[in-house]
């Protein structure tokens, strides 16, 4: 555990370190930047660190910090390709084991709509099987089909939207039919944009899984809340979420998760090379 712990704030200063020598585009203020960043298909390359915290009906815990890069490819038409890796760091699980978790990700197209306001991608998600057995993971391999559909308010104050995909398992290694996922999930987003590089809404991620016999319904109520700084010249985005599950699989959903993200805007080094 402690070792995971140390890899963990090693990796994040040595990525923040890194980040820092780069320069954004240009000048961007901080409203702006909160805009972009509220948008799902943004251009703008970032690394979120997601610290969460969940508790379960039978008092155990989970501690983890989930590190989602975003690489978004802007191609000459304004199309653009956009990859999310999420590699879960789990510094405590229910059994008090730690580790790091099975990465997932999406990929996705995001053609250029007529409409500035209209938003819309479509791709795939996936989980590898990458994970240590310690914390559950190195088994699974499941793919599946993801779309986004939103649109931002006219004045630019305000999105809606929604997220949803579908993960099919197509290898469960050793487990068999115990390993065996189909889960159908959708991420809505309803998030108001404020002066001052502020938001608020909620972004809550429903899912339903098909395996499992009872409880297949995961529903919780989200509150979302996020500040937007320009700092040494970098858009930096701080965010807290809290999650209370009022429809749940006692067995798997915690009774609520707390999340604190710090999102730096960083260079996408690979697309610049790319249009240089």
């Amino acid at each position: 555990m402690k070792f995971v712990k140390s890899l963990t704030n090693l990796a994040l200063a040595g990525l923040l370190t890194t980040t820092s020598v780069f320069a954004t585009e240009k000048e961007i203020s901080a409203d702006e930047a909160a805009k972009e960043l509220a948008n799902p298909n943004t251009a703008f390359a970032s690394l979120t660190f997601k610290n969460q915290f969940k508790s379960y009906d039978d008092g155990s815990e989970v501690k983890l910090t989930l590190f989602q890069p975003s690489l978004p490819f802007t191609m000459d038409s304004g199309d653009k390709v956009i990859f999310r890796p999420a590699v879960p760091i789990i510094h405590d699980n229910r059994s008090n084991e730690s580790g790091i978790g099975d990465i997932g990700f999406d990929l996705v197209f995001a053609p250029k709509q007529e409409d500035p306001t209209s938003l819309m991608a479509f791709g795939m998600v996936g989980s590898l099987p990458t994970g240590s057995s310690d914390v559950g993971g190195g088994e699974v391999v499941a793919v599946g089909p993801a779309l986004f559909l939103g649109k931002f308010k006219a004045d630019g104050t305000g999105l809606i939207g929604a997220y949803t995909s579908h993960l099919e398992s197509i290898d469960e290694g050793e487990l068999g039919d115990a390993g065996k996922m189909s889960v159908t999930s959708s991420q809505l987003m309803w998030i108001n944009i404020e002066q001052g590089g502020w938001t608020w809404g909620s972004a809550p991620k429903v899912e339903y899984n098909h395996e499992i016999e009872d409880e297949k319904l995961t529903l919780p109520v989200n509150f979302t809340v996020s500040k937007t700084t320009i700092l040494g010249g970098r858009a930096w985005k701080f965010g807290m979420d809290f999650d209370y599950y009022v429809e749940k699989n006692d067995l798997y959903t915690p009774d609520y998760m707390i999340t604190f993200s710090i999102t730096p805007v960083v260079e996408n080094v690979i697309n610049t090379w790319i249009h240089n």
